[in-house]
């Protein structure tokens, strides 16, 4: 494959994969780190690659694991936490209406919610990868069922296992934030 193919692999789905690491890390410098790393992987290989690589599905997968292998090695060096930007709860396909935070903008609010997304980076990193790899396709993402299946090439009810799994164990780290705990 020739170095325009892959000048345009990086022009069609750089967005994407900066995107996908943005929702996955929370931290812009982090994730423009894990789209460099991706695409360096993906050239030291590229000669190697034939036509028939389906590249949205291989940077998707690529793009996750990159970001929970960077989260990981956060959690390592900074202990329980891993430090992330602020940004909205929505972001992570968590309701507001299902969350145990003031309705009001006081400083406790914001503070609540950067922990919130803290937590939550590092309780994916500490997933098993497929099912931290379902969680993030599908609330981070958007993604159906159907087309995760596809980009993690497993099947539906697996990706559905998958979800469920995840979710019962973000339920039990993240209790302290869901509506009617103590």
């Amino acid at each position: 494959m020739s170095d325009k193919n892959f000048e345009n692999l990086v022009n069609e789905h750089g967005r994407r994969v900066l995107g996908t690491a943005t929702r996955v890390l929370r931290d812009a410098n982090l994730a423009y780190d894990v789209h460099q790393e991706v695409f360096l992987g993906v050239w030291r290989r590229w000669h190697g690659y034939n036509g028939d690589v389906n590249w949205p599905a291989y940077l998707y997968r690529a793009t996750v694991r990159k970001a929970l292998e960077i989260a990981r090695r956060r959690m390592g060096k900074a202990g329980r936490g891993v430090k992330c930007q602020a940004s909205s709860i929505e972001d992570h396909g968590l309701e507001p209406s299902n969350l145990n935070l003031p309705t009001s903008p006081a400083p406790d609010s914001a503070m609540q919610a950067d922990e919130l997304q803290q937590k939550l980076v590092a309780a994916l990193a500490r997933l098993p990868r497929r099912q931290a790899e379902a969680f993030i396709l599908s609330r981070l993402e958007k993604r159906e069922t159907a087309e995760i299946a596809k980009l993690l090439g497993c099947s539906e009810p697996t990706v559905r296992v998958h979800l469920h799994r995840a979710v019962m164990k973000l339920a039990v780290e993240l209790h302290e934030y869901l509506e009617g705990e103590p």
